[in-house]
């Protein structure tokens, strides 16, 4: 699993780095883009609400202009309601102005016309609108437009009161088409979708290019129109139908009226909007650029990494190569960390070689220990079987004496083959004596041995103790051959332990085997006496008996001391076994060392 993670983590630092460089590019290049958005978005509010209310103040003045000269026409055709026949002057304003028709309305309720009207009867001037205005006003007033109904025209009125006496004798008045007005207002087209409207102080649409709308409360095109008196100095943001809008407002001069220019706002910042995707697909661009930039850069700075990655993936591997080494030139933490894995990997390689030479020794000695053990086992085992020898002539001997004592009236023929039997006993003894020996001088073999596991188990804990030592400044990195090291140093203790049981065992067998030594010498002892004996038979017969008896309980205290022997040769024998199988788990333990030091290359040398 950790082999799998470690280039995992790599190329996620790698791609992090990538990420934080592109997207810091990214949203740099984004807050440029949006403060020239802005900036650029705020300039082309200026520059439309100049460029609008220019348009409009044109456009304005144009119709002021229109409504100055239709209002000076009525003015001066005042006077001429005093003549007897007007009409010739009425006329001439027709032509004049423009106008459809002009008329006087008298305050007698008669009216004179420029052209003949079809009027019905009881036609009162006095009463229609044009004239209350006109009388209640000052000076020239214009009437709210209305749709002729024979033209279905838009038409307005100009009427101006004629007072005597400060009282109303008459209101010159004139109907005008507002096609030229019309025509102006639908003319301002800054912007395909863009259009102009007038609306009056009340509230109500003067002019629009959709007939329907006229004379409609100007507050169902949009709400922002409410207030018809707003600033005219900046453009108000507004919905008009399904577009959004800005209203640009100028007053028209001598009128209650207001000139209103719906400017589209996606038109009309279309240019702005057209660049506002231009600098985001250009930061995009940018991004990628910088993106691929900066991963080569980071890519080529990280290649000493992915060395050292890869080095430390063959260490942590199955066959790690302890041989290796890593670049480390150059003065960046790259450099350092390159350094610092060379160092580790060489103590590393000493620590191992170390280990390997002390397992190799380790299963050279077990190897020794269990020779000496196997060869020690079958000593044991001759030696058990001439205890086993001496026993039974013991049990001979035995029968012997007490038959001799039971038959004294045998005597000469009995002590013939009691000097027979004691000679052979003699021989016996001198075998027994000699068998001791052996076991003394095997004895002491074993205890040489004994001593020189020991030393081989003090050697190798210290090693174990230096190689754990050697694992703990490792680290992490060494806390494997932590393990192995306390395994071995337990195994080395529990060597010992044998070893100095083995130790006691031999020395109490040694103990005894002296011990039985001198009690075969005094039976030899005992034997040349029987064989004295035997010679004087003759003269003592009579202590035959007494003799016999002694010899019996001699020969019994040999035969118990030869029992006692065979006990203490059986447990060597256990012994004996016990050491070669601590042996061979040992030498199994040394091996199984040495194939772990074989799975890392760690090259020849120290």
């Amino acid at each position: 699993m950790e082999e799998c993670l470690v280039p995992s983590r790599f190329h996620s630092l790698r791609l992090r780095l990538v990420a934080a460089c592109g997207a810091l590019v990214l949203l740099s290049l984004l807050v440029l883009a949006a403060v020239n958005q802005w900036t650029a978005r705020r300039a082309a509010l200026q520059n439309l609400t100049g460029q609008t209310l220019s348009l409009g103040h044109a456009h304005a003045a144009a119709i002021a202009e229109w409504m100055a000269q239709h209002r000076a026409v009525v003015e001066s055709i005042g006077p001429a309601a005093r003549d007897a026949d007007p009409v010739p002057r009425l006329q001439q304003a027709d032509k004049a102005g423009g106008f459809d028709t002009t008329y006087f309305g008298y305050a007698d309720k008669r009216i004179v016309f420029s052209k003949p009207q079809d009027l019905p009867a009881g036609y009162d001037p006095t009463a229609r609108p044009w004239y209350t205005s006109a009388a209640a006003g000052q000076g020239v007033v214009i009437t709210e437009p209305y749709v002729d109904a024979s033209t279905k025209k838009l038409v307005i009125t100009f009427a101006q009161a004629l007072r005597e006496g400060g009282a109303v004798s008459a209101v010159a008045a004139g109907d005008v088409y507002m096609d030229g007005v019309s025509r102006s207002v639908a003319s301002i087209r800054p912007t395909p979708h863009s259009f102009g409207f007038i609306v009056a102080k009340d509230g109500k649409v003067m002019v629009h290019e959709d007939v329907s709308k006229v004379l409609q409360p100007a507050v169902q095109l949009s709400p922002a129109l409410a207030d018809a008196g707003a600033s005219a100095d900046t453009l108000t943001e507004a919905r008009i139908g399904d577009r959004a809008v800005l209203l640009g407002r100028q007053p028209i001069e001598g009128t209650d009226w207001t000139l209103v220019i719906a400017l589209d706002r996606d038109e009309a910042l279309a240019g702005v909007n057209a660049m506002l995707w231009q600098s985001l697909l250009g930061s995009l661009l940018l991004a990628g650029l910088a993106v691929a930039v900066v991963g080569g850069l980071i890519a080529a700075r990280l290649r000493r990494l992915t060395l050292l990655r890869d080095a430390m993936r063959d260490v942590a591997s199955g066959e790690g190569d302890l041989t290796r080494r890593i670049p480390a030139d150059g003065h960046d933490e790259l450099a350092d960390i390159a350094g610092s894995f060379n160092r580790f990997v060489d103590k590393l390689q000493h620590t191992l070689r170390d280990i390997r030479g002390a397992s190799e020794s380790v299963r050279v000695a077990s190897q020794e220990i269990a020779n000496g053990n196997h060869d020690l086992s079958s000593r044991t085992e001759s030696m058990a079987s001439s205890l086993q020898q001496t026993a039974s002539s013991m049990e001979q001997m035995t029968a012997q004496v007490g038959y001799s004592a039971d038959t004294a009236t045998q005597a000469n023929q009995l002590a013939v083959s009691a000097a027979e039997a004691a000679q052979r006993g003699g021989d016996v003894v001198s075998q027994v004596v000699d068998s001791m020996n052996e076991i003394s001088g095997s004895s002491r073999r074993m205890a040489e041995i004994i001593g020189v596991i020991d030393g081989i188990a003090f050697q190798t804990n210290i090693l174990a103790l230096n190689a754990a030592v050697e694992a703990a400044r490792a680290g992490e990195q060494g806390r494997g051959f932590a393990v192995v090291a306390s395994e071995v140093r337990q195994l080395a203790q529990r060597s010992a332990a044998a070893a100095k049981e083995i130790k006691g065992l031999i020395d109490t067998s040694t103990a005894h085997v002296a011990s039985g030594a001198e009690r075969v010498g005094r039976t030899g002892e005992v034997m040349q006496e029987i064989v004295g004996s035997v010679r004087r038979v003759s003269d003592l017969i009579g202590e035959i008996a007494s003799a016999a008896t002694e010899q019996r309980d001699g020969i019994g205290q040999v035969n118990q001391a030869v029992s006692q022997l065979d006990q203490v040769t059986q447990q060597n024998a256990a012994l004996v076994e016990q050491s070669a199988a601590a042996a061979s788990s040992l030498k199994e333990q040394a091996h199984r060392l040495a194939e772990a030091v074989g799975t890392f290359r760690i090259g020849e040398g120290r």
